[in-house]
């Protein structure tokens, strides 16, 4: 019987240490940055460099799987032209494409300051319109995807500091946008 009990406290002294309570942390983080609209498109007064802002919150679970939601703002292009000849005159044209996604994020951290991610979900695209002294402007929405990496590193224990290059595709336009952001994290919360 003795036997029997040292060899249930030696397998319960074991189990116990080999469970032990999965940490979670919920991340935040912020980007503004640069975009680079890559498209055939090659119109005079065309204007492909632009700016994107981010924001993303991701879980992050002990392992190195992440699953998180992203949005963002992307100025796309922007287009002027002056002195445009028509039958009613001459007039000036400025127009500009914005796009605001929603993405469902998967990343994966390689090192403790890499990290690789890909999303994909719906983007609002806003056009807008003006000429003649009018103004017009459409919304419309689309499917789209971004794949991309990170670096960061630690500034303190809960703040990180790095940069993120992403490219982001939008299927309606058949075009995308490269990416190059400043970005800070945050460690939200810790169980």
């Amino acid at each position: 019987m003795k036997k029997l009990f040292v060899f249930v406290f030696i397998v319960l002294a074991l189990f116990t240490q080999s469970i032990q309570a999965q940490s979670s942390q919920l991340n935040g983080s912020a980007g503004l940055g640069y975009a680079r609209f890559i498209t055939d498109m090659d119109l005079s007064g065309l204007n492909k460099n632009g700016y994107s802002g981010t924001l993303r919150v991701m879980w992050q679970p002990e392992h190195l799987l992440r699953v998180g939601l992203e949005t963002g703002y992307y100025r796309l292009y922007s287009f002027q032209q002056e002195n445009i000849q028509t039958e009613f005159g001459t007039a000036d044209a400025q127009s500009s494409l914005d796009a605001l996604p929603i993405f469902l994020n998967w990343a994966m951290q390689l090192t403790s300051d890499l990290e690789i991610f890909a999303g994909i979900g719906p983007t609002f695209l806003y056009t807008s319109f003006e000429s003649f002294g009018f103004e017009a402007k459409t919304t419309q929405i689309s499917t789209s995807y971004i794949v991309g990496g990170n670096y960061t590193h630690d500034i303190s224990p809960k703040i990180k500091l790095g940069g993120e290059l992403k490219y982001y595709r939008i299927n309606k336009i058949e075009d995308g946008t490269l990416t190059l952001q400043f970005i800070l994290a945050y460690k939200l919360f810790e169980w």
